[in-house]
């Protein structure tokens, strides 16, 4: 059965009537991010595509209030017309996922999806002011406001961002937004080797440029770091000088892209777009940059891949064209310093988590915030595979 709330009344009484006769809830947008979790296991679905909507916009203050169920692209082509923009520059993976369109903001929300300006703006969880929302136990809640400010006790913003609807439903969402940069545009620098890239960039954001994202990509020319400048034109035409000469002892070969190229390369980036038309499996890995060069090695000995570094290194996205570099690259993360493995899309018959498995102390305290939050545990049941008898990466 699917259920379409229109309000937060019809949501309330939706999640407590399945409460009160313990039928668990599958909850998404538009589904089109079902692959990014485990297969949900429940006896009913509840989708937000109809949920949606402007509340409120105002462009002096940065704000905006929507609706959860409201498309992704909405939002944009709206903060679009006033010159602002998303700063944690959301990915769209219509084309990686092989879906029709790049979904909700309720559902970039609930993934914590966060694009190449992570690395200097933040995540997504940096800009939810606050939210509405129901609980598993059918509770309606608030937190947050229409500004950044500390407060004492849980930053719930924080927690609901990335929990994939396993602890409650959101309703209306507070976002802070950011002007548009006037310009953008990136140095790129052909290196010898995925080491001297990394090295590249390193120095660039030793430097006080400002850069807005790092990169390393391969093709038939070479190994290529790009770092890429943002704001007025006259100030990223300095900082790019400042930037070029900086790195004028690491580079082999440079080349300026002009603010299309660089815009439509780093779109290319964020949407991971490299491994849409590629048969494998997709992993997204999160780990520390300094050991880039030797991961990429160790990987590249278990089998055949393509890679694309974000973040300056921090983040790896791997095309296995081999199943046996999915078999052991978690494994292969621990060897070098630590970090986590999603498997973003499969295609190869294996059983493999897509999360990362947590460690015993962590998954105990995942299970008492679930607890907390959704005690019948009704909501989202299983699609982060959390367990009790996850064991740390060996």
């Amino acid at each position: 059965k699917m259920l379409k709330p229109t309000d937060l009344k019809q949501l309330t009484e939706a999640i407590q009537q399945a409460g009160s006769e313990r039928k668990s809830l599958y909850l998404h947008g538009t589904g089109t991010k079902s692959s990014l979790h485990e297969n949900a296991d429940a006896e009913l679905q509840m989708s937000l595509c109809d949920y949606q909507g402007v509340v409120d916009y105002d462009p002096e203050e940065l704000v905006l209030v929507v609706k959860s169920g409201t498309a992704l692209q909405t939002v944009q082509t709206l903060l679009d017309s006033r010159q602002q923009m998303l700063a944690f520059e959301p990915p769209d993976f219509t084309h990686l996922l092989q879906q029709p369109h790049s979904g909700t903001i309720g559902g970039v929300v609930a993934s914590n999806l966060s694009g190449s300006r992570r690395l200097s703006a933040g995540a997504a969880r940096d800009y939810l002011l606050g939210f509405d929302a129901v609980s598993g136990r059918g509770e309606g809640f608030k937190s947050g406001s229409r500004v950044m400010k500390n407060v004492t006790g849980y930053d719930l913003s924080k927690l609901m961002c990335g929990s994939y609807g396993t602890l409650a439903v959101m309703g209306e969402i507070t976002l802070k937004v950011l002007p548009k940069p006037e310009t953008s545009k990136t140095l790129k620098l052909t290196a010898d080797s995925v080491k001297d890239a990394q090295s590249a960039l390193a120095a660039a954001f030793r430097t006080a440029t400002e850069p807005s994202g790092g990169a390393i990509i391969c093709d038939a020319d070479g190994v290529h770091a790009l770092v890429r400048l943002e704001g007025v034109n006259v100030s990223v035409s300095d900082r790019l000088t400042a930037l070029s000469n900086a790195l004028a002892h690491v580079k082999s070969a440079s080349q300026i892209l002009e603010q299309d190229v660089s815009e439509q390369i780093w779109t290319q980036i964020t949407n991971a777009e490299l491994f849409s038309e590629q048969a494998g499996d997709i992993w997204k890995c999160s780990i520390i940059p300094n050991q880039l060069d030797g991961f990429i090695q160790a990987v590249q000995r278990a089998g055949e891949v393509e890679f694309i570094a974000d973040w300056a290194g921090g983040l790896v996205w791997i095309g296995c064209i081999s199943q046996d570099v999915s078999t052991h690259i978690r494994n292969l993360i621990a060897q070098h310093g630590g970090g986590h493995a999603h498997l973003v899309r499969s295609q190869n018959t294996h059983s493999l988590p897509v999360f990362q498995p947590y460690s015993p102390a962590v998954a105990q305290l995942q299970k008492r915030i679930k607890s907390a939050f959704d005690p019948l545990a009704i909501l989202n049941p299983a699609i982060m595979g959390l367990s009790e008898t996850q064991q740390a990466v060996s």
